[in-house]
C-alpha cells in the first residue's frame, strides 16, 4: 500500500503533485491510502514506469479544482481513480452516464454553486454575473470549445422576471459573442417588440454556449447538440439561474427544454403548458425562432409566428413584467 499525502484539506497543488508521481509510476487507484499532513520523513516516491507520459483533458484539472474544495472525506482517492481512467482514455470523461464520473461532476458542481451563492451574498447580483462570466469564457467541459470562436455568454440584467433560453450560438453569434443577433435573433426581436417586451429587460441565454457546427466550403453549417453537451454545459445556465432567479423561463426549442428538464422531452406536448421546475420558476415552451425561418408555406408561417408571440406575452404576463 503506497502512501500518498496531501498538505491540506484542500490543497489541490499538493494533491495534483502526488497524483502525478503515482500515474507515472502506475499505481492503481485500490493501491493508495490517502492523507492529509506533511509526508513521513521516510515517505519515497514511486519512480516513474520507463516511457511513462501523462495526458489528461483540460476538463479534467477544472474539475478537480472544484471536487477538492468538497467535503468528501473520500474525494482525494476518487479523483485520483478518474485521472486514471482519464489517463488512460481522454474520452472517459464525456461519460456522464459512468458512476464515478457523474459523482465527481456532483461534487464539483455542488462546490461551484456554494461559491456563485456566496458571490451572490457578498457582492451584486451583476458582479456576479460578470464572475460568471469571466469562469466561462475558459470552459472546456465538453469538445465544443476547441473549433468554436469563443464562447457566447448570456445577456440581460440581474434582475430580469423573464429568461429566454435558446439551443446554442449561430454562426452570426459565434463571431459576434452575442446571443440571438443573427437571422433567428432578428425573427426573436421583432416578435418580442409585437408581444410588447423589451429586450433590455429580458435575460437571454443558451442551452449550449459554444457554436456546434459542420464545415461545408466557406460556409459553417449548425449541427444540433447532443446529449452529452447539452449535459455539460447546463453547469452553467444552473449558476445563472440561481443568480438571477427568474419567475418565468421560456425555453425556445427542444434542446432548450431538454436543458431545463433534465431530459429530452416532446415539444408539442409541452407547448401552451407552463411547468414549474423544481426551483419554483415556471417554465413556458415555444418553438425556437429558427423554426419560423424554415416554414415555406406562407399562411402556416403567418399563424405559427402569431401563436409564438402570443405565448411570449403570455410568459410575460405571467412573469409580472
Amino acid at each position: 500500500m503506497h502512501r500518498a499525502y496531501v498538505t491540506s484539506d484542500h490543497d489541490f497543488e499538493s494533491w495534483r503533485d502526488a497524483a502525478r508521481a503515482l500515474i507515472l509510476a502506475g499505481i492503481p487507484p485500490q493501491e493508495i491510502d490517502w492523507r492529509v499532513g506533511e509526508a513521513a520523513p521516510d515517505a519515497s516516491v514511486p519512480p516513474p514506469l520507463p516511457g511513462a507520459g501523462i495526458s489528461v483533458p483540460k476538463g479534467f484539472f477544472d474539475i478537480a479544482k472544484l471536487a477538492i474544495a468538497h467535503d468528501d472525506p473520500n474525494r482525494f482517492g476518487l479523483l485520483y481513480a478518474l485521472l486514471y481512467i482519464v489517463a488512460q482514455d481522454r474520452s472517459a470523461l464525456s461519460d456522464r452516464s459512468d458512476p464515478l464520473v457523474a459523482r465527481v461532476e456532483a461534487m464539483a458542481h455542488e462546490v461551484s454553486m456554494a461559491r456563485t451563492r456566496r458571490i451572490k451574498a457578498g457582492s451584486t447580483s451583476e458582479a456576479a454575473l460578470d464572475a460568471l462570466r469571466q469562469e466561462a469564457e475558459g470552459c472546456t467541459r465538453c469538445d465544443l470549445y476547441k473549433h468554436a470562436t469563443q464562447v457566447v455568454f448570456s445577456e440581460g440584467p440581474a434582475d430580469a422576471r423573464l429568461m429566454l433560453v435558446g439551443e446554442q450560438p449561430g454562426d452570426q453569434e459565434d463571431l459576434q459573442g452575442r446571443p440571438f443577433v443573427g437571422p433567428a435573433g432578428q425573427v426573436l426581436d421583432k416578435a418580442l417588440e409585437k408581444a410588447g417586451i423589451e429586450r433590455t429587460r429580458v435575460y437571454v441565454s443558451n442551452a449550449v454556449k459554444h457554436f456546434k457546427f459542420e464545415p461545408r466550403g466557406k460556409r459553417r453549417i449548425h449541427s444540433k447538440p447532443n446529449a452529452g453537451e447539452i449535459s455539460a454545459c447546463r453547469w452553467w445556465l444552473d449558476q445563472e439561474r440561481a443568480l438571477i432567479k427568474p419567475p418565468v423561463i421560456v425555453a425556445l426549442g427542444a434542446t432548450a427544454a431538454h436543458s431545463l428538464f433534465g431530459k429530452a422531452v416532446t415539444l408539442s406536448r409541452l407547448r401552451g403548458t407552463p411547468v414549474t421546475l423544481p426551483d419554483g420558476s415556471e417554465c413556458h415552451v415555444t418553438i425556437h425562432p429558427s423554426y419560423l425561418l424554415r416554414i415555406e408555406d406562407e399562411a402556416r408561417k403567418r399563424a405559427e409566428y402569431q401563436q409564438f408571440v402570443e405565448e411570449l406575452a403570455a410568459a410575460n404576463k405571467a412573469a409580472g413584467s
